[in-house]
């Protein structure tokens, strides 16, 4: 796995200076700002914003990965779970070229379906005891 120092943003890690926008909108204005952001300082949100327009993939989804192995439904802005939704979008053309990040990305799905059944057997508990 690649080695990264955290402290570091996506120009650094890149040696990629962009210049600034010449085409006003909110997204090109984030993700300009997001790229002098330090990895380690990147919320769900940055993250989920960056992966979905496929942005610096090889840095920024093991990063995701990381935080959705320990929780698959860490949310950015717009709905629970949009962070992983987000990367299960990444496409099967990267995957086939990254197989060590694909197994990966099918812990964090094994990790949801285990929690997934534990809830549901929970609530059918629940449910039968209550209503």
């Amino acid at each position: 796995m690649l080695q990264i120092d955290l402290a570091n943003n996506l120009e650094e890690l890149e040696g990629e200076y962009w210049s600034e926008p010449n085409f006003v909108s909110s997204l090109v204005i984030q993700v300009h700002n997001l790229r002098k952001k330090p990895l380690r300082d990147l919320n769900d949100e940055d993250l989920r914003l960056l992966i979905g327009q496929r942005m610096s993939l090889t840095f920024l989804l093991p990063l995701a990965l990381e935080r959705l192995i320990q929780n698959p439904l860490r949310s950015g802005e717009l709905y629970t779970g949009d962070l992983f939704c987000s990367v299960l979008k990444v496409g099967k053309e990267y995957w086939k070229e990254h197989k060590e990040l694909k197994n990966e990305v099918d812990e964090v799905i094994r990790a949801y379906e285990e929690a997934r059944e534990t809830l549901e057997e929970h609530i059918s508990k629940y449910r039968s005891d209550h209503f």
